[in-house]
């Protein structure tokens, strides 16, 4: 699922002295945190809470962010920044208010990475302000934080939850995302998407009455979703065929102010896109051609267009056709990097958002601009899973399971879980496509989870049943 492109320094920066690459990138809206391939994170923006390990409220150039180097992925949220280890541990820093970091403690911030619950299976973090939700590699979902709206996906409505709890009891969840405000959404092995929390604009069940949803509830009755992206009343959905939707309400939404208002998944358009992000009421995405397209909101100039006017389609962003990904948070500023590696932003560079080595900016800029001396070395390029790209037979099983993958990528990792979390299988796959057997004579019979992932990235599962 992943191919990497390799960019030298050299053909990307003109001043090679100064030049910072870094193999992962992270933004939250007002912050940034990157990983360098020693495995070391760095960031540099807002940093009042602890989310940068400090507790200065500007950070215009990037800083080290301790001195641990098993770092594997990380997600920043708003206000905190969370990171999971080579060992798959995860770990936390920042805003705790309301319990959002999940140490089980009331402290309201810390500037040193806390540990969350001692689980070594944590592939994949979203969080959101005052909550946060989690995916393990067994396929369960866990969160902690706010819980007023049951964005936890747990009653009691509760006004805060310090540690993990898990949402429902389902183990077959590949993807997770939350709303800037105080919505979920998930989706499952079989392609279909759920929503609990909040409920603006209808975005999970049809109805103004229903202010919030209290357990996961499908969304439509599609069984091709892929991945999604959710903003503060409308969520953005790409299915198989690369192809993005929409739905909740607003100018977000893409679809020309017609509906303004549905939980019935909406085409933007019948184009395949590569990335894409939502924002409060922002949306925007890059499209296989490269071009950069923006939507929604506009009032101080954040689609980047330069113009205030607010755009109910998408609109092109520029004239490049070299843009690779974009990533939109809860505040009015924007990051992209381009397939050469450079880093752009747009928005308000108030807190040294930009990392350009300058804060307290007034200015809003409405068109993106070039952070110099940083650069993305290592990309994604974002492809569409395949249906058959992990199949388990026979299923049932008992001697001998025969696990047939067609990726993207070799050198993935496949490991079996059993229903506890525990990894008690691990293979490298060396290629590709294959079709791997394995020796399950030893399991006792239950449950199991066949995971395919690479890098803490989960690609693939499968439920697996022994007898």
């Amino acid at each position: 699922m992943k191919k990497t492109l390799l960019f030298f320094v050299l053909l990307t920066f003109t001043n090679l002295t100064i030049a910072q690459c870094y193999e992962q990138i992270t933004f939250g809206g007002a912050h940034t945190v990157v990983k360098r391939s020693n495995g070391t994170l760095w960031g540099w923006g807002f940093g009042s809470w602890g989310e940068l390990l400090t507790t200065n409220e500007t950070e215009p150039n990037p800083i080290q962010l301790g001195n641990a180097t098993d770092w594997n992925k990380v997600t920043n949220g708003v206000v905190n920044t969370f990171a999971i280890k080579s060992d798959g541990t995860l770990w936390g820093c920042g805003s705790n208010q309301l319990g959002s970091l999940g140490v089980n403690s009331n402290t309201q911030n810390f500037t040193t990475f806390q540990q969350i619950t001692t689980a070594t299976n944590w592939v994949k973090v979203a969080p959101s302000y005052f909550f946060t939700l989690a995916l393990k590699a067994d396929g369960t979902i866990w969160a902690w934080g706010q819980n007023n709206l049951y964005q936890l996906g747990n009653t009691p409505a509760t006004s805060q939850q310090l540690f993990p709890i898990q949402v429902g009891t389902a183990s077959d969840w590949i993807d997770i995302a939350s709303g800037t405000s105080d919505t979920s959404f998930a989706i499952k092995s079989n392609g279909t998407i759920w929503g609990w929390g909040s409920n603006p604009s209808s975005i999970i069940v049809s109805g103004s009455s229903t202010t919030s949803v209290i357990s996961p509830t499908q969304v439509g009755t599609a069984t091709n979703w892929m991945k999604m992206s959710v903003g503060g009343s409308h969520i953005l959905a790409q299915k198989q065929d690369g192809t993005l939707w929409s739905w909740g309400g607003g100018p977000a939404l893409g679809v020309g102010g017609t509906p303004n208002v549905t939980n019935i998944p909406q085409q933007i358009s019948t184009d395949v896109w590569i990335s894409f992000s939502a924002g409060t009421g922002t949306s925007f995405g890059v499209k296989s051609d490269g071009t950069l397209w923006a939507w929604g909101v506009n009032t101080d100039g954040q689609l980047a267009d330069g113009t205030t006017t607010n755009r109910t389609i998408p609109t092109q962003i520029g004239t490049a056709t070299n843009w690779h990904s974009v990533q939109a948070r809860k505040f009015a500023t924007t990051m992209a990097v381009k397939t050469d590696g450079t880093v752009w932003f747009w928005g308000r560079n108030y807190y040294g958002e930009f990392g350009i080595g300058t804060s307290y900016d007034l200015n809003f800029y409405t068109t993106p601009q070039q952070t110099p001396g940083v650069c993305v070395t290592t990309l994604t390029t974002p492809t569409f899973e395949k249906e058959s790209v992990l199949s388990v037979f026979p299923n049932p099983a008992k001697d001998v399971v025969s696990v047939r993958y067609n990726l993207d990528t070799a050198n993935a990792q496949l490991e079996v879980y059993d229903i506890a979390g525990r990894s008690i299988s691990t293979n490298v796959l060396s290629s590709s496509v294959g079709d791997l057997q394995l020796n399950t004579s030893s399991f006792p019979s239950g449950i199991y989870i066949v995971v395919v992932k690479q890098d803490g990235e989960l690609l693939a599962q499968k439920k697996l049943i022994i007898e």
